[in-house]
């Protein structure tokens, strides 16, 4: 789950955002480029990371934004439906060079925005690495997607190109692609459009998620619970079963000669278990 409160959840014209797309489509690139940081190499993002974007970095939209940056790798995808209760909107970022993953890309999106948790909220598809060959447009990824057919005006995909890369002199950074400016500032004002309706749903939802997962902690802290007593009283039961028969076996038939006299009876408990005279 996402922290509300770490995040400032006390404002009331603060938005959360989650990134989310498969590895290598460039959501952290794309994170980097809009929050204006130096540009270095990004390497894939494992789990998540909060970053907090400066208020001239929001589009003129009037909120200080939050972004949670997931993971896109296969075993960390799972992750991305304990934050949908937490966000305003969403950002899918998919590499629209890559025809090889176009399939694996459309199934998660799909499941993603079938979540019930995010019906209704904004998800901006930002179709990057147009710069790159082969790079299809907008309809085609939109189609490649399945997005053509959903048919809900709260789903746009935007060409653009998330690394900024160098001018001609190879000094100076390009200006940031336009692309990225106009996906984000079309997803923020239509958070901004659904304000009213979105930030009361948001803080139930969440607060909903975060009841339910402590609930669940709460049960598998149980279950481990009665696992261990379990486990210990089988291992107790088969500690006392070993031991008596170990006695029987292993005492001998007839006595053997020892430096000392052998005890005419034997002890209670002498051999780890209680044993009758």
């Amino acid at each position: 789950m996402g922290c509300f409160s770490c995040l400032g959840g006390k404002s009331a014209r603060r938005v959360r955002l989650m990134f989310v797309g498969l590895d290598g489509a460039g959501k952290s690139t794309l994170l980097q480029t809009i929050a204006g940081d130096p540009e270095e190499p990004t390497v894939p993002t494992v789990g998540f990371h909060n970053v907090a974007l400066r208020r001239e970095r929001t589009f003129d939209s009037g909120f200080d934004v939050d972004v949670f940056d997931l993971g896109g790798g296969k075993r960390i995808r799972g992750i991305w439906k304990h934050y949908v209760a937490d966000v305003h909107a969403c950002v899918f970022v998919v590499d629209s060079a890559d025809s090889k993953r176009a399939e694996e890309a459309r199934e998660a999106l799909l499941e993603t925005i079938r979540d019930p948790q995010l019906s209704g909220k904004p998800v901006a598809v930002f179709a990057n690495k147009q710069d790159l060959p082969g790079a299809r447009s907008e309809a085609e990824v939109a189609k490649a997607l399945g997005l053509d057919t959903v048919g809900n005006a709260r789903y746009r995909v935007i060409a653009c190109t998330s690394l900024l890369g160098r001018e001609g002199d190879g000094k100076k950074p390009k200006s940031r692609d336009a692309g990225v400016d106009d996906g984000m500032r079309w997803l923020l004002s239509r958070v901004g459009e659904d304000w009213a309706t979105l930030a009361p749903r948001v803080v139930l939802e969440s607060e909903r998620a975060r009841v339910a997962e402590e609930a669940l902690k709460k049960q598998r802290v149980e279950r481990g619970r009665a696992a261990r007593e379990e486990r210990l009283a089988l291992e107790a039961q088969e500690g006392k079963s070993k031991g008596v028969k170990g006695f029987e076996l292993d005492r001998p038939a007839t006595p053997t000669t020892v430096a000392e006299p052998v005890p005419a009876r034997v002890v209670p408990g002498a051999f780890g278990s209680p044993v009758a005279d």
